[in-house]
């Protein structure tokens, strides 16, 4: 089975993913793909064209993982869901950036000022200084770590603390955490290259030094925080000559996060929308983004910087947050850089689409007969026979940075939001069909150099995912109120959730093909079979519950 998953950066997918859903999905979830490229074909797909209703119903059946959602928006109205939050707030924490080296960053000595990062914080901004700082600590701090105070065992990295804990002074999980990172910094994914057809002559890409401030595992914290527990309290261990070191909240989220970006749950999680990869998105004359060109993830012209469709958009979060109270991640940014953000809520109101005005459902929803101007005429579902405006406010959790603190509730959260227009096209019944994304509400060309603010993609763990986060069995039972360390036996256990290597071999399924090009002189770029053997550390998750325990007494 061919498995996809984030690699340490902000952006997760480059095309969708699916979970199994139980339900009878006998439609096509993917439109007839453009393969011809001509000046106007862009115009062939969304927003251009309107999706089909099969490939929204399937889409959306998949998102909800349910063949009885709700898109009726008259019932959605009535039934109060114009506002909802999440049943629990998730909770905010860190990205871990993957310059500053993850959670194998000792974060209590950093100053994340913009300012400071920006002139004087080579720790915000460089990965090999960070890296170079690493090795001079595992060289001459590490290897005396039992001979400091309390106030420097209060100091270490999230991972130095968890080695620590388990009695394993390699610091096997520090040191594979800043290994991945500082691979990656120096060659890219290329140094995960387990095997190439290279032919005579020719080298595989360049790879940049250079690292985006914004790579990090937010992939892992962003989807964490809306359905793992809560860190609360500071837990206090007593090491093996009687001093105490604390994991405060901040260094239990660490381990969480790190857990879920390396969890084979990324390979299922259940997304909708592609990665728009262009800084800046082509836009029509409405301010929509579009998509003229293939993305270089790509063979066909699809809508990546085009979508998350409306419609989609719309019915999913009605259904998932809505009705049943769950997050689910949004990357707030239409463009290339990428920010996955838990959501905890929204709230909407209607408008008429061609006026602007606000009102109820009845007073705003007008007949497509009636609204002669509508700017996307052409591109409506044939089945259209209503359409009405919607200005959502979508509420997420900013991420924070890490800090020293005792306590964590909901209060120290960071709530932040964000607002964008779209129209619905709805059937007789008023069950949602189509859509398109507005910049004014009442569709003007006056602001022809605006864009909409739509998000790029959204996904949702699906329900069974806590079968993706079992203890490891066969270990002895850790009674925290008889040793605050665990047995000894959990050392082994450890060190092989550490060692977890994720495949992108012809053996899992991948068939994969790389860019090579001539050593010297010119000739053809050429595609050839490759693979990739990526190390996904992970902490032992009896270690991480455990510890999530003890801070929720």
């Amino acid at each position: 089975m061919k498995k996809y998953i984030g690699f340490f950066t902000l952006a997760i997918l480059s095309q969708p993913v699916f979970a199994q859903v139980d339900v009878p999905l006998n439609e096509m979830c993917e439109p007839i793909a453009q393969r011809i490229i001509t000046p106007e074909s862009y115009k062939e797909i969304y927003p251009f064209k309107p999706l089909p209703s099969n490939i929204i119903d399937c889409r959306i059946k998949r998102l909800t993982e349910s063949s009885t959602y709700t898109s009726d928006l008259r019932e959605i109205t009535r039934r109060g869901l114009t506002r909802a939050n999440t049943k629990v707030q998730p909770w905010g924490g860190s990205f871990w950036p993957l310059n500053q080296g993850q959670i194998a960053n000792p974060y209590q000595d950093k100053d994340y000022r913009i300012l400071h990062g920006a002139f004087n914080g080579l720790e915000i901004t460089s990965w090999k200084y960070n890296y170079n700082k690493f090795e001079k600590r595992r060289e001459k701090y590490l290897p005396k770590v039992y001979e400091l105070d309390e106030k420097e065992l209060a100091e270490l990295a999230p991972s130095e603390k968890y080695d620590l804990l388990l009695g394993d002074t390699s610091f096997d999980l520090t040191n594979r955490v800043w290994n991945y990172a500082s691979t990656w910094g120096a060659k890219k994914k290329w140094g995960f290259l387990s095997s190439i057809d290279l032919p005579a002559g020719y080298r595989i890409p360049d790879a940049s030094s250079v690292l985006a401030l914004w790579e990090g595992i937010c992939h892992g914290w962003a989807i964490a925080a809306g359905h793992y527990d809560r860190p609360e309290k500071t837990v206090w261990v007593t090491l093996p000559n009687n001093k105490k070191m604390p994991f405060y909240p901040t260094d239990l989220k660490a381990l969480i996060s790190l857990m879920w970006a390396n969890s084979l749950i990324q390979d299922n999680v259940i997304s909708e929308g592609l990665r728009c990869n262009h800084k800046m998105p082509d836009k029509d004359e409405n301010g929509r983004y579009i998509d003229t060109e293939f993305d270089k993830d790509d063979n066909t012209l699809l809508p990546r910087c085009a979508d998350v469709h409306p419609a989609i958009y719309h019915a999913s979060i009605v259904n998932i947050l809505g009705i049943e109270g769950r997050s689910f991640v949004v990357d707030r940014h239409a463009k290339a850089s990428v920010s996955n953000q838990p959501v905890s809520g929204y709230e909407y109101t209607y408008f008429n689409p061609e006026t602007g005005k606000a009102g109820s459902l009845e007073a705003t929803a007008i007949p497509v007969e009636v609204y002669a101007k509508d700017p996307f005429k052409d591109a409506r579902n044939t089945k259209t026979r209503y359409i009405v405006g919607v200005a959502m406010n979508l509420n997420y959790i900013d991420w924070e940075d890490p800090m020293m603190k005792e306590t964590n509730y909901p209060s120290d959260d960071k709530l932040n939001n964000f607002e964008f227009n779209y129209d619905l096209e709805l059937d007789a019944e008023f069950k949602i069909v189509g859509g398109q994304w507005r910049v004014d509400k009442d569709g003007s060309s006056r602001v022809i150099k605006n864009s909409t603010n739509q998000p790029d993609f959204f996904w949702v763990v699906p329900r069974d995912y806590k079968n993706y986060f079992k203890p490891v069995a066969g270990l002895p039972t850790w009674d925290f109120t008889k040793s605050t360390l665990p047995p000894q036996e959990f050392k082994a256990a450890a060190h092989n959730a550490h060692s977890f290597i994720y495949q992108q071999t012809k053996e899992f399924g991948w068939n994969q093909e790389c860019p090579v090009f001539p050593i010297k002189g010119r000739g053809p770029m050429k595609k050839v079979a490759c693979e990739f053997k990526y190390p996904k550390p992970q902490p032992l998750i009896n270690v991480v519950n455990k510890l999530l325990e003890e801070s929720r007494r």
